[in-house]
Formats: C-alpha cells, structure tokens, sequence
C-alpha cells in the first residue's frame, strides 16, 4: 500500500489502481451506519473493477469515517464539493478513458446529482438508490424512534432546533438542520436529470418486482437522453443486514455492464491519507503484514509530542475499523488529543485489508492484534499498549493480551462473554427470552400509540431490533473452534481491565456475570461501568462521549498509580 498526497479537503482517499488502465470509477458511500455494513461490499467491488482493468477510488465524505471534520458540521453541498474532488483526483490518474460514478443509497443520490455538464461523466452506476430524500429521513427517523421505545433507552432523538429540519442524533451521528434538510429536498425525479451517456439503477432485492420510484426513475433518465437500463439483482439488502452479504452478483453485473474484461491485472493500492484532522491530531495511512495479507489501518498521533503510551482499538465481528456511529475513530481522535497515539484497523477479510471474509477467523483476529503492538510500538516509540476492543473485538483484546509484555491495560466495550467459554444452548435460551421481551413491548398500545399511526412496516421494526443488539456480533458461530484455552491463558495477565456496557443490552448481565466471578477469582485489578440507557452499540452521541471518556480517565489515573 501505497502513499499518495494529503486528501483533498482533509479527505480519505483509498485508490485502486489498475496497471493498464481503460476507465475510472469513483464509488461514492451511503450514509451512516449504510457505509458500516457495506464497506466490504464497496472495497470488494474496488477491487474487483480494479483487476479488469478500471481503476476504482473508495472515500469517506467530510466529517465521517477517517475524513477530518465533525458529521454536525456536514452538508449536502459539503459532500457533493467532496465528489468533485475525488474525481479530479481520478482524472488526474487516469485523463483517458471513460469516468463512471457508481453510487450505493444516498451515495447515489450524490452521484446522480453530481452528475452535471460540468464533470463530465460518461457512466452512472446507482446501487438502490435513496430517489426521495424526505422518505428516507422519515423511514430513519421511525427506525431510530422505534429502537429507542424497544430498548427504552433514554439517549435523545433531537438535540435541539424546531421547524420542519430540526437537528437530531441519529444513531450516534450528529445531523445539522441544514444536513436534515439537505437530504429531505434531494429528490431525483424533480431534480435537475443527470448528464451522462448511459446509466444502470439496480433494484438489490429479494423480490424481483421493480418498484415505482425506480421505474419513474428510469423513464426520468431516459427522457433526458440517458440510455438507461433498470433491472433486479436477488441480494440481500447488505447495507442494512446483520453480518457479511456476499455481493457478487451485484459487482459482476456492474463489471458486464461496463464492459470490462477479465479479471488479469495487477491492482496497486495507494491511500491519501487526511492529514490534520483536528488541532493538534495527525491521521496517517499505514498498514502492516499478517501472515501473507497485509492489515490497513489509520494511526492518529499527537502532532509535534513524544508519545509514552499508544492506544489499539479492535473492532467487532462483522464491522471495520470506524465502528458504529463512528465511534473507533472518534474514540482514537480524542485518545490523541491526550497524547496517546492510537491506531484503528481493518482485521484481514474485513474493511480495507486483504483476505476473503470466509477466510477470517476469532483467531485470525487474535493474531493480527498481536502482529500489531509491535508494529504500533516501532512507529510511535511507545513503551506500553492499551487494547480497547468493541463487542468481539474485546474477546480479540483478551485473545492478543499475553502476545507483548507492552500490552498493560484492556478497556473491554461490551464485551459478550468468550467464546471458548460459551454455552450455546443458554445463548438461545437468553435470545429467545430477549425477543419475547422486545415482543410484549411491541405490542402495548402506548409503545405504537407513540411512533405511528396507520399500517406498519415490520421490515423497518425487524431492523430496528436488531441494531439495538449489536451487527458487530453477527455469525458467532463461525469464530474460530479452538479458542477454550485463551480464558485459562488470560488467567496469567498481569494488567488491568476495565468494563464497559450498556444498561439496557440484554447481553450485559450475563456477560458482566462471566467476567466478574473470573477477574475476582483470578484476582485481576479491575473495574466494571455502566453506560444507563445504552444498547450495545452506544447509538448515541451522549453514550459514546461518556463511553470514551471514561476510558481515558481510566488510563489517565492508571498510568499515575
């Protein structure tokens, strides 16, 4: 992996690029936790485009993922200004050949905005498209709402303004009025119609009847002289799903399409890396080698101070480095900001490192933490190493303890209770009592009486449970077999642990349970928090702040005792 300028604007820019290459295709991200789930499928389909031959950029807008910038500061016109930038970027790299936009939800909606007379697009590629941007909001909204009553939880859904755009936390994610209304007005049937030679919108869904703003569309396009093609693809909706959706027949389709050959060429990877992103906070792309595939990663560092004690920060099962709600890297950028280097990063076969997803493994992961400390240790110069690990990522962090005597203190985020350790039966036992819970409290009149009124969409409420547990944790059973011995290896760290959950996850109790009747008779030096209200995944500004701060109170104090 390859360093190339400072991104644009403060962004991060991931290129892949072709040996030869016949075109370019900048992929434009969906919003919030959309960009969680599907950025495997979206580093896939880089990478896939990249092979036969077109080179491909991935990006994350101002104010998300790795880019600088605060999300309550963001807005459309912000964003749309960010894809400009990327594809002069892609120009620059490749002036010849055709310039394709490929867009996923409300990243296609940007992209089919963007696409005027002045950047010249030849080919727009919209993956299930947001077409009405005030439906979407309205449908988040419900969705959030409907998560909030589930779990009673007590994090707020406005964070202050009144009109019809009041800025709101949603899900962890701070929205301005001005972004709120920004995505509400987006509408791509009243909108200016995108300028470009050709277009293909696919449906991604189990039910192969097209819908009627996809059609509408299509016509839409069509009218304005864009050859456009409208068509199902039978994938599951991977933006919203629990755990990794195989997207292959979405990438290959959208490779038929363009017209490009097989998959022969060598694909070189260069990551601009966003430079300062807070004061005092320098990000830069790096990754190490695991086995035979290599791990990429952000390292935030204090700018211009020596650093003592770096920070590692592990993330969930079927999640990537920025977290939910972007919660890894915010965590990272304030561990900085109090001298701490902290290092975010993809395992192998998740976000941006190499490996298949099938390939990746409890242990895989366990093993890419512990390639990392010294990594990590040689790059900053520090002497001591904090795992913090999110969800399985904690189990990660207990995994990778005893691989470095630099590795002195674990911060455990919702840590589910070990694997090795776990009674499957007694799992299902507590999950079926957890639905039956979520299911009478569905059902009392003032739950509904509150959130809507008219016919309800049970596929909103299914999502809506089940981000109130954690994706992070999705496909448990695929972990790794031989993972008993790690809690009997555990018993000889010598470190310190902290403890952190959620009032209102239905994992804490039995989780907290676990590790409490261990640490005690292990007799670890140790402390358990609880966030009230919170879920598992801290969907909430309020939580997530409290949640950090914590921690690194935690490893202030630790450090002078």
């Amino acid at each position: 992996m390859q360093q190339s300028d400072p991104g644009s604007h403060g962004l991060y820019i991931h290129g892949y690029l072709a040996a030869e290459p016949c075109g370019a295709v900048v992929l434009v991200p969906p919003f919030a936790e959309e960009k969680k789930a599907a950025q495997r499928a979206l580093v896939e389909a880089a990478r896939a485009l990249a092979a036969r031959g077109c080179s491909a950029w991935t990006f994350d807008f101002w104010g998300t993922g790795d880019s600088a910038g605060d999300h309550q500061q963001a807005t459309m016109d912000h964003w749309l200004a960010d894809l400009r930038a990327v594809v002069e970027e892609a120009r620059r790299a490749v002036p010849d050949g055709p310039l394709t936009l490929l867009g996923l939800r409300l990243g296609a909606t940007l992209a089919a905005l963007a696409a005027d007379e002045t950047l010249a697009v030849d080919n727009l590629v919209l993956w299930e498209p947001v077409v009405s941007g005030s439906t979407y909001m309205r449908q988040n909204r419900q969705r959030s709402q409907i998560r909030k009553e589930l779990t009673a939880g007590e994090g707020p859904a406005s964070v202050g303004g009144e009109g019809d755009y009041p800025a709101s936390d949603f899900d962890g994610f701070l929205i301005s009025g001005a972004l709120h209304q920004g995505i509400a007005e987006s509408d791509l049937l009243t909108a200016p119609a995108a300028r470009c030679r050709r277009a293909l919108v696919l449906q991604i869904s189990g039910s192969s009847r097209l819908r009627k703003p996809l059609e509408e569309l299509r016509d839409r396009l069509t009218e304005a002289g864009v050859e456009t093609e409208l068509e199902n693809i039978a994938v599951e909706a991977f933006w919203s799903a629990i755990g990794l959706v195989d997207t292959a027949a979405v990438r290959e389709r959208t490779a038929s399409w363009l017209g490009l050959p097989p998959p022969v060429q060598v694909v070189t990877e260069a990551v601009a890396s966003p430079g300062e992103v807070t004061a005092g906070v320098v990000a830069e792309a790096l990754g190490f080698a695991s086995g035979d595939q290599r791990c990429c990663g952000v390292l935030y560092r204090p700018a211009d101070q020596p650093v003592e004690r770096a920070v590692i920060l592990l993330h969930g099962w079927s999640g990537y480095r920025v977290g939910p709600g972007r919660m890894l890297t915010e965590a990272a950028r304030t561990m900085a900001s109090a001298g701490l280097a902290s290092f975010s990063f993809d395992f192998r076969g998740r976000g941006e490192s190499e490996w298949a997803v099938e390939e990746a493994s409890l242990n895989s992961m366990i093993r890419d933490a512990a390639r990392a400390v010294p990594v990590v240790c040689e790059w900053t110069g520090a002497k001591a190493v904090v795992l913090i690990g999110l969800c399985s990522g904690a189990e990660v962090a207990i995994g990778a303890s005893l691989s470095d005597p630099r590795v002195d203190h674990l911060a455990l985020w919702s840590a589910p209770i070990f694997s090795g350790d776990f009674d499957f039966a007694r799992r299902a036992r507590r999950s079926r009592k957890m639905l039956a819970d979520y299911a009478r409290k569905l059902f009392l009149r003032e739950t509904w009486a509150k959130l809507l009124s008219g016919r309800l969409n049970w596929r909103l409420i299914a999502r809506a449970v089940s981000g109130g547990r954690s994706s992070e944790d999705a496909g448990v059973t695929d972990k790794a077999p031989d993972t008993s011995t790690q809690m009997q290896a555990f018993e000889e760290f010598g470190g310190r642990l902290l403890f952190i959950y959620g009032g209102n996850d239905p994992e804490t109790a039995p989780s907290r349970e676990f590790y409490r009747d261990f640490v005690e008779r292990v007799g670890m030096p140790h402390a358990f928090h609880e966030i009230a209200g919170a879920n598992h995944n801290f969907y909430s500004t309020g939580w997530k702040q409290a949640v950090v701060e914590k921690t690194l109170e935690w490893i202030q104090l630790a450090a002078k005792g």
